[in-house]
């Protein structure tokens, strides 16, 4: 079952919305005066009146390329020549993808020498975009379509996997990333059960009438076999973060996999596990993956590399010291993330390889160890720290927040939508 939510309150930035309007009588010389007004046309969301012509959709073929757009709006190939220097050096974009969306604007009176305006418009995902207008000047800019963040609320049971369940409720799978990546520390969700249950509130990206990305998770409840985990979201001048109800931060050191997305699990952590390549009684300390060739591995925290190289059996391995107590090892990898060797500091999240078949294996999978003071640990199991708890000045307003979000999760209720900055467009949109 989801709720919607839709707009309760829109703010009007002009008294004119919000009041009757004086029509004078107009006289002749006020006529002869409103003659020479131009008319108005609307503004489209790339800032550019319909006067200008019909805005026409593309899609950039193979092998096609900046300089065939261009030349066929018309432009110079000393003026293409200038546009292509400016958008390497001004935003970084070097050359078209294929597939990749654009935009002209195809003039009302078009000739056969002059079809198009001089304005391209790239798009780089559904609402941020690169600008080339050529009309008065060479102008290359980035930027984005304005956006208005939604809240939605939605709840639902696995029966076979969380994105399935957000899907066929009409939410978006980026709602189920956002749950995964918030819940990382405690719950597995390469694990999840039939019967698990889960509820949330989260800011949804509308641009032009159309979802177009997922923001943050406001207030959360996963239960997973039967035990329930909160998350609420706090932010304030001093600290923000995703706490539990009683202000405990529920962010870990490490993450329970290292993976991004959801891999499923081919062999546990067993000191009796018989070895499909040696036939015998061989422990296993470690966690293996069944994940595709070439699937991104990502640290599970911060920390050092101590070990990066093909070794043996193990074929290509990394290890992170964490700290005094924590250490991680990766195996069988198919190579190495950008950049990675001894000595280099990584964060959390970051890509260290990717899966492979290296070394003694019957097939491509990671192992992945966990080890505790140099004894390796269940990574599915084991109970790790936690962050720092909500600093006691700001618990009262905390749980202000626990209550409201507490009572929307539990019973439904007012929710608004907002515009937002377009510099502030979430990660998924």
């Amino acid at each position: 079952m989801s709720h919607y939510f839709l707009v309760l309150l829109i703010v009007s930035a002009s008294f004119g919305s919000l009041g009757c309007y004086f029509q004078p009588k107009i006289t002749e010389l006020d006529s002869q005066e409103l003659n020479e007004i131009n008319e108005e046309f609307p503004i489209d969301g790339f800032g550019y009146s319909s006067d200008i012509g019909i805005l026409e959709r593309g899609q950039v073929q193979a092998n096609e390329s900046l300089y065939v757009l261009l030349n066929e709006m018309g432009i110079s190939q000393q003026v293409i020549r200038q546009v292509s220097n400016e958008l390497k050096q001004s935003v970084g974009f070097r050359f078209l993808k294929e597939n990749q969306i654009y935009y002209r604007y195809r003039l009302h009176n078009s000739t056969p020498e002059a079809h198009y305006a001089p304005i391209l418009i790239i798009m780089e995902s559904n609402i941020r975009f690169v600008k080339v207008d050529v009309t008065d000047g060479i102008l290359v800019q980035a930027s984005a379509k304005p956006i208005e963040i939604r809240f939605r609320q939605v709840k639902g049971l696995i029966e076979s996997s969380l994105y399935e369940s957000l899907i066929s409720q009409g939410h978006s799978a980026g709602v189920g990333m956002e749950l995964s990546e918030l819940f990382a520390w405690q719950i597995d969700f390469f694990r999840l059960y039939r019967g698990d249950k889960y509820r949330a509130i989260y800011e949804e990206f509308i641009s032009e009438g159309e979802v177009v990305g997922v923001g943050r998770v406001l207030a959360a409840e996963f239960v997973h076999q039967n035990r329930p985990y909160q998350a609420f979201y706090y932010e304030d001048s001093q600290q923000q973060g995703y706490y539990d109800a009683e202000g405990n931060g529920i962010q870990k050191a490490l993450l329970k996999a290292p993976f991004k997305y959801n891999q499923r699990i081919s062999s546990s952590f067993n000191y009796n596990r018989f070895h499909p390549v040696l036939k015998q009684r061989i422990p296993h300390t470690g966690t293996d993956y069944a994940a595709p060739l070439g699937t991104p591995v990502i640290a599970v925290g911060d920390g050092e590399i101590i070990e990066s190289r093909y070794r043996g059996v193990n074929g290509n391995i990394v290890q992170i010291q964490h700290n005094g107590m924590y250490k991680t090892a990766y195996l069988h990898l198919n190579g190495f993330g950008p950049g990675i060797k001894k000595g280099v500091q990584v964060k959390q999240g970051q890509v260290i390889g990717y899966v492979g078949r290296t070394g003694r294996v019957t097939g491509v999978h990671l192992h992945y160890t966990l080890y505790k003071n140099n004894v390796p640990v269940n990574s599915v199991t084991v109970e790790l720290p936690s962050q720092e708890s909500l600093a006691a000045s700001a618990r009262d307003a905390f749980f202000l927040e626990v209550q409201k979000y507490s009572y929307l999760l539990g019973q439904g209720g007012l929710v608004m939508a907002t515009n937002i900055d377009l510099n502030d467009v979430g990660k998924n949109s």
